[in-house]
């Protein structure tokens, strides 16, 4: 028994189309963090320039809280994604109850925006620091 041509060549197709979707959905991760903080380990997360070592943001997060930090890139559409070389000019920033659940950075179920702000960047490379303060001094602020 022969298999048809059109599902013979089905297989193939299929396998390249699901290996441009996978590529495509990597390409276009956006760059989204989120930092939790709870009364035994709170958290200080600081963004640091590469060259200077100078500190160029930082933010305490307070017990049973969680930051969340969206970087953007002075890009058009696709082109603000695509290229990880082009170092943040901004970061908006939201802190929200520890019960929200977030899943790749984005809020999905419960919780609440409880502070925000955005801070522009100087487009230089930079790390993110993060300091598990201790819980003691946290608790005294």
């Amino acid at each position: 028994m022969t298999t048809p041509t059109f599902r013979r060549n089905l297989r193939p197709f299929s396998a390249l189309a699901c290996a441009a979707v996978l590529l495509l959905a990597v390409g276009c991760s956006q760059d989204r963090h989120v930092f939790r903080s709870t009364a035994l380990a709170p958290k200080s997360v600081s963004l640091v320039s590469v060259e200077t070592g100078n500190t160029l943001w930082t933010k305490n997060v307070p017990p049973n809280q969680q930051l969340l930090l969206d970087f953007s890139r002075g890009g058009r559409g696709f082109e603000e994604y695509s290229s990880p070389d082009v170092p943040a000019d901004e970061v908006k920033w939201q802190l929200w109850s520890l019960d929200a659940t977030t899943r790749f950075g984005t809020r999905r179920n419960g919780g609440k925006v409880l502070d925000r702000g955005s801070e522009t960047l100087p487009g230089e490379a930079f790390t993110i620091k993060l300091t598990v303060l201790d819980p003691e001094v946290a608790s005294a602020n």
